[in-house]
């Protein structure tokens, strides 16, 4: 895993919750694994050890270009990727 490729799983992850949107509670967390690097979209509930949550809502922002409609915050996305350190980069 590296920075760049962490970005864009979590990226691809909040795709996948704007497509889907109506399907997810508003308090729905992304869920990052940090022994093996996985993530998903978790229900808020969920507490599992060597897991780090972050509200999804957190990563979007509303669209510009289309009003009404989210898009993902590339600032938070990035800001929320600093916070890790992969050796690998």
């Amino acid at each position: 895993m590296n920075t760049e490729e962490f970005r864009r799983k979590l990226r691809a992850l909040v795709e996948e919750y704007i497509e889907d949107e109506e399907n997810y509670s508003d308090d729905v967390q992304l869920e990052i694994n940090t022994t093996d690097w996985s993530m998903d979209i978790a229900d808020p509930e969920n507490d599992l050890p060597n897991c780090d949550y972050y509200p999804v809502m957190d990563l979007v922002k509303m669209s510009i270009e289309n009003p009404g409609r989210w898009e993902p915050d590339e600032a938070a996305i990035e800001s929320l990727a600093a916070e890790y350190v992969f050796t690998n980069d």
